[in-house]
């Protein structure tokens, strides 16, 4: 089963709404756990809209991009569209597309979605 928009909308309302009680959830599937800690970092995706995008190479396992420079995850899967300035070095390989809601800006300023082809574990 993949995940869905409703799914990552539902962990980061729980995330909101945890911002000041104390109570903590956690989730198997990455990229929920990253609905969630946004929304305890006070990062609202309740009227955020899928968008279509397209990434260079297959999504890693748990769709969650690593910043190789900061050494760290990203804050979803890295994606670009047509208006987007593409790195040289990813031209060599094969090009992928993917749904999601758009999140966050990642350390080379690409957009950062949570994906719906995230396999659902929770």
């Amino acid at each position: 089963m993949k995940t869905t928009e409703q799914q990552y909308k539902d962990a980061n309302a729980a995330g909101l709404r945890h911002r000041t009680t104390g109570f903590f959830w956690s989730y198997y599937t990455a990229t929920l756990q990253v609905a969630y800690n946004l929304g305890l970092d006070g990062v609202s995706i309740q009227d955020v809209q899928p968008i279509t995008a397209f990434r260079f190479g297959e999504a890693p396992e748990n769709f969650i991009s690593w910043n190789y420079r900061d050494n760290a995850p990203e804050k979803g899967l890295s994606v670009y569209t047509d208006k987007s300035v593409v790195r040289c070095e990813f031209m060599d390989r094969e090009k992928y597309e993917y749904t999601g809601l758009p999140v966050a800006t990642g350390g080379d300023g690409e957009i950062l979605i949570l994906a719906f082809d995230a396999e659902y574990l929770d």
